[in-house]
């Protein structure tokens, strides 16, 4: 592992200064995806749903088990990722979750935000608000299902031993935690893009006549959105165009696995249920999605 990161670094070292004229388009291009459509509708609802995790005694501090983790999915589904993933690793380290159950929580509870599939993906990728609402219907019901069984399989609720004590301050230390997951997502965001676009243009460069197919899944690979749009540019009334927005969707993009992964990590939650879902996802979504 450790030399094909060595390989892969060195190789993108080279693109960055063989294409430096790219680089600087997939950045600028990244920020625009941050600051336009990220950013605006993401800050609030961290800041909201951080102050409300530290303020709360009853809604998400509780040993009955469908009342707590449904509270958990819905306050994560709502935001869409990686808001799941800041809500569960910041209850983890605050000690209403301990490491398991924040695991397969994480696993659980990652879903792309409702205005996002529903007005995006829906309307502007597919013109029909209903496909947008259908895909985001068959993401819950696999998720829930899967949620009750980890409701009526899991041990009873055990708290984090070690919780740690709540600050006096709670919307200063939202505002702080809300900056330091926004910068996180900014960073991964404006990085993918620009890998994306750099990769992208080379592929092009060097193979003119590859599938239009492929650069859709270039793009996608490392950032969703793009991969997404570019989708929609160039399969536009296809049959295949919903299999592959909802192969996309299913599976996310790198650049928000690496978002989730590092709060993940911060927290010291394990993220191998959430590769597992990750995998379960891209093999059940678009079949569902088809019928």
């Amino acid at each position: 592992m450790h030399k094909i990161v060595t390989v892969a670094s060195w190789a993108l070292i080279v693109l960055l200064f063989l294409q430096p004229g790219t680089a600087h388009r997939g950045a600028m291009e990244g920020m625009r995806i941050f600051t336009t459509a990220l950013l605006p509708y993401l800050l609030p609802y961290l800041v909201i749903t951080q102050l409300f995790i530290r303020t709360q005694k009853t809604f998400l501090k509780s040993n009955n088990k469908l009342k707590l983790y449904a509270n958990i999915y819905l306050l994560s589904t709502l935001g869409g990722f990686p808001g799941g993933a800041a809500i569960i690793s910041s209850l983890k380290e605050i000690g209403s979750l301990n490491a398991r159950n924040a695991s397969w929580l994480l696993a659980i509870c990652h879903a792309p935000s409702p205005m996002f599939v529903i007005g995006f993906v829906g309307i502007e990728i597919f013109h029909a608000e209903v496909a947008g609402l259908k895909l985001l219907v068959i993401i819950h019901v696999f998720n829930i299902i899967f949620l009750l069984l980890f409701i009526l399989f899991s041990d009873p609720i055990q708290m984090n031993q070690n919780q740690v004590k709540l600050s006096t301050s709670p919307f200063q230390e939202s505002i702080k935690e809300t900056s330091q997951i926004l910068l996180l997502i900014g960073t991964t965001v404006v990085f993918f893009t620009t890998i994306s676009i750099i990769v992208f243009e080379s592929v092009k460069e060097i193979y003119p006549s590859i599938s239009p197919l492929l650069l859709v899944f270039i793009a996608s690979f490392f950032e969703m959105t793009g991969g997404i749009s570019l989708a929609g540019d160039i399969l536009s009334g296809q049959s295949l165009l919903p299999v592959i927005i909802s192969l996309i969707v299913a599976f996310s993009g790198i650049s928000i696995h690496m978002q989730i992964i590092i709060l993940a990590q911060k927290a010291k939650i394990s993220i191998r249920p959430y590769i597992l879902f990750r995998f379960l996802h891209m093999l059940i979504i678009p079949l569902f999605f088809l019928f």
